[in-house]
Parts: C-alpha cells; structure tokens; sequence
C-alpha cells in the first residue's frame, strides 16, 4: 500500500513541477530533481526504494530503443559525423573514467584505484534522457543535436561495460588490462550482433501479422527482446537496444500498418515522458538517504562531489575543443572547413548525467569477497552530485548559452520536408494522370484532386513559380481550423443531446483530429519564404 501512496505522490509531484517548469521557461528535469530532493525531505513521506537493478532493467530498455529510432540518423553515416560521435561514445568515456577516477584517488585516500573507476565509469556517460528536455524548447542544428543524442545513446554501452569490469575487479580482488579490453571488444561486438538480431526478428514479427494490436505488442517487445539476451550473455545490453533500434527504424514505414503507427507513436511519446519524470523525480527523493548513509563533514562531501562534477565537465571541453582544432574531423563546419566554434562549444556544455548515473551507482553490490564494498555510500553521493551539478550548472545555462552564441537551427529539417512534400506530391500528380488515362475519373473528381496537389507543389517546390497557389494553400488551412472548431463544437452538442453515441463521437473526433495534425504538420513546414521575396 505505501508503494502505491508513494507512486501517487510522485504522479501528484510530476503534474505539478512540469506545470511550474513550462510557465517559467525552466527545463523540467531540474525541477523534478529539486521536487524530489523536497519531497523526500516531507515528513511521513518515506523516499520510494527500488532494487536498483529494476531501474537499469525496466526503465533503460524503453528509453533507450525509442530514443534510438526517433534519433536523427543522416549525420551517424557521414565520415566526419561518425567520427565525433565514435570518438566521443568511447574516447572520452575512457578518459574522464580516468581522470574522475585520479581526482577521487588523490582527494580521498582512502579510496582505492579500483573503487575509483568504478566512480569514474559511473560518471563517465552523458545521458540522452537528462538532454533531450532541456534542448526541446530551442532550435539547433541538425548536425549538432544528432551528434549529441548518438553519442549519449552509444556511450552508455562504454561506461558500463567499464563499470562492469571494475565492479568484477573490486569484487574478486583482480584485475588484467588484457582481459578488460578483451571484454570490453567482446561485449561491443557481441551487444551489436544480439541487437541487429533481436531487430531483424521483430521485423519478421511485424510481417506475420496485419492486426495494428499484435504489432503494437511486438514494438513494445523489442527493446527487451535486445536488452534480456545481451544482459544475460555478458554483452552490452545498452548497444543491444540501441543497435535493435536503428535496425527497425529504416522498416516502420515499409511494414508498420497506418494504424500501428499511429497508435506506437502516441504511446512510445507518452511513456518515454513518464519513465524520465519518473527517474527524475525518484533520483532526488534518494538524496536524503544518500546524504544520511554518511558519517563525514557537509562540506567535505560536497566538496569532493564538487571536484568529481568539475573534473567531467573540464575534461569533455577540453576533449571537444582539441578535437575541433584537428582539420580531418574539425566538424561541424564554416563554408571555409574550419570548426564552428559556436556549434562546439555547444557540444561541449552539453555534457549532462541524469538518473541512470545514479541507477548504476545504486546497483553497485553491497559485499564484495573481501567484506562490504568499500566506499558504497561516498560512490552514490558522488554520483548524485555530478548528476545534479551537471543538470543544475549546464542544463540550465545551455539555453542561455545557445541564444548568446547566435546558435540557431540550421533549417535542415524545413528543407528536406519540402523536398520530400514537393516529390510525393509530383509522385501523386503522375500517378493521377495515368489513373485518368485507363480509368474514366469522374471530371470534377479529377479537377479536385488535380487543384490539391498542384498547390502543394506550387507550395513546396523550391522553384515554385506560382505563389498564389501556395498563399492560396495557406488560406485554405486557416480556414479549415476554423471549421475544425465548428466541427468539433456541434459534435460535442450531439453527444450531449443524446442524439449520438460516445463511441460514434469517438470515431468521428479522430476523423478530424486527423485533419488537424496534417494542418498542423504542414503549416510548420508552411512558405513564408514565398511570402518575404513577395514583391505585391
């Protein structure tokens, strides 16, 4: 029953900081992280706990897999844009594991080498869950925000597989820089291998069947399907749902039936925002039991979990500017081919933890075969630091700092969706044509569909020369939204009448609500460059 109490304060908690978040313009994982931290310290509101294993295995699959088939994929197939992100998901992993794990050595003594990687490994990932609210509100290039999200996906694979080894090295007593390589190989390769697999058989799954349902319930599957076997082989379960991810991507729209997308794509939107809210919220309510589980000056351990924040946010500017000035990947990119330095040093304050640092931190064993893992708590309370010094410090200030680097989008996305809006409406063009030439259309019918996709070329061909057509598109959709509403408004009218039934009201809303996000879809990709070169 507490549990269930708990969860309702949680749900009460999220409603409530999201609400306050968006009205004051505040990315919302900062607020949940504070809300939690205040609710744990609520009296008679015990903070929820959790086998941190349930964290890692229910929470991180799901997140994981949607982020990689939402993900932009363009740039991870360029050379210079796989460069960046390969050298950041492992490269600077493996150095700021190092470099936390020599700051927390020469700080506190006490601290073993093999203790301090482990911290290190913890702290060593960026997390796309921590990033991806922050950057929802600002525009950036394409370019940059892809290099961001794929390396937070994949170096999560690195950080824990080195937390692995070292958790292995500290338990046992043993440890073979041999052998750890050898791991770490075997568990990338062997994650991606599991991954591609478990996302060819979904892919076949999807084929067998035709029921939007059933499909639903295999795209729910398989981050599991990829996540499950690789943990239980010994491989990077992470780079298994990644790598499941970006198999299935490239099919969803060749086997996914309409009404499967549409149905996934609400829920996936949804639950990926609940899980985040949730680890947010659930990785402040831990700060009090943290804090309580240590004998040790306030000061100090802030201190230390000052330096530990500080030496990874030092380390990944350092990284990411040295990597800027080499010219073979100085990328993203002038005209001229020399490093944006705007665009890095974006990259480089985007170097966020979130509440799956803490998870792993929390998974840590408690006995090794020696006795108790040494320095169990401090680990935690470090881990929590650098999480919510990163959030706090660079999370909040990123937007500040995008809008006084002059950063702005790159309008990649608004061009390649009036290509693509220009093609398949000249594709549905010629397919009319020969429909007409060996069915008899009806004239009025084919006039119709003539005039609608003709405007929307006119709208979104790059050489569009008849603008009226395209202003006359504009038009029409701003006069359709406000049919929309009259719609909307005599439908309600004739449920409340009783002169139709809920679920006929049900069916004919969606009807329209279809209508709607189409308007919606196009007005964003609208023409008011058409409108600004207009000399009327």
């Amino acid at each position: 029953m507490s549990i269930v109490i708990d969860l309702g304060a949680i749900a009460l908690a999220v409603l409530v900081l999201v609400s306050i978040a968006n009205r004051i313009g505040v990315p919302y994982p900062i607020l949940l992280v504070l809300g939690g931290i205040a609710l744990g310290y609520v009296p008679g509101v015990p903070a929820l706990q959790m086998p941190p294993g349930i964290v890692l295995l229910v929470f991180l699959p799901p997140l994981l897999y949607w982020e990689s088939v939402s993900a932009p994929t363009s740039e991870l197939f360029s050379r210079s844009g796989l460069w960046w992100v390969l050298q950041l998901a492992f490269g600077l992993v493996i150095v700021t594991t190092v470099a936390v794990a020599g700051v927390a050595h020469a700080l506190i003594p006490a601290m073993a080498w093999g203790t301090a990687l482990v911290l290190g490994a913890i702290v060593s990932s960026t997390d796309e869950v921590a990033f991806g609210p922050i950057v929802e509100r600002v525009r950036i290039p394409r370019h940059v925000l892809a290099t961001i999200e794929n390396e937070s996906l994949i170096n999560d694979a690195t950080s824990l597989v080195l937390y692995g080894i070292g958790i292995t090295a500290v338990v046992n007593g043993t440890f073979s820089a041999p052998n750890a390589a050898a791991s770490l190989a075997l568990s990338i390769v062997g994650g991606s291998a599991v991954g591609v697999a478990a996302g060819f058989v979904g892919v076949a799954a999807w084929r067998l069947t035709r029921d939007p349902s059933l499909q639903s319930i295999v795209s729910l599957s398989i981050p599991y399907l990829a996540y499950l076997p690789a943990w239980r082989l010994g491989a990077s379960a992470v780079l298994a749902t990644v790598a499941a991810g970006f198999t299935v991507a490239p099919y969803i729209p060749k086997v996914l039936m309409p009404a499967t997308r549409i149905r996934i794509s609400g829920f996936w939107v949804t639950i990926v925002f609940v899980l985040n809210a949730f680890i947010f919220v659930y990785a402040g309510m831990q700060f009090r039991a943290i804090l309580g589980s240590l004998h040790m000056p306030t000061l100090l351990l802030f201190g230390y979990g000052a330096a530990v924040a500080a030496t990874c946010v030092v380390v990944r500017l350092l990284w990411v500017f040295v990597q800027g000035l080499i010219p073979e990947t100085n990328y993203p990119q002038h005209e001229k081919g020399k490093a944006d330095w705007s665009h890095v040093a974006v990259l480089a304050w985007s170097g966020m933890r979130g509440g799956i640092s803490l998870a792993a931190a929390l998974a840590i064993p408690l006995e090794t075969l020696a006795g108790p893992f040494p320095q169990r708590d401090l680990i935690i309370f470090l881990t929590f630091c650098t999480m919510f010094g990163t959030l706090v410090v660079q999370g909040g200030t990123l937007p500040l700092l995008i809008k006084w680097l002059n950063v702005r989008d790159d309008g990649a996305d608004i061009r390649e969706e009036r290509l693509a809006l220009s093609h398949i409406s000249k594709a549905a063009l010629a397919c009319l044509e020969e429909l007409a030439k060996r069915d008899r259309i009806p004239s009025q019918l084919y006039e119709m569909l003539k005039v609608r996709f003709s405007a929307r070329l006119a709208e979104f061909s790059t050489l569009a020369a008849d603008r009226s057509l395209a202003k006359a598109s504009d038009q029409y959709r701003h006069l359709t939204n406000d049919l929309l509403m009259a719609q909307r408004s005599e439908l309600n009218s004739l449920t409340k009448q009783r002169k139709i039934d809920n679920t006929v009201m049900r069916r004919i809303l969606r009807l329209l609500d279809f209508e709607a996000e189409e308007i919606a879809i196009l007005e964003m990709t609208g023409h008011s460059d058409l409108e600004g070169n207009d000399d009327d």
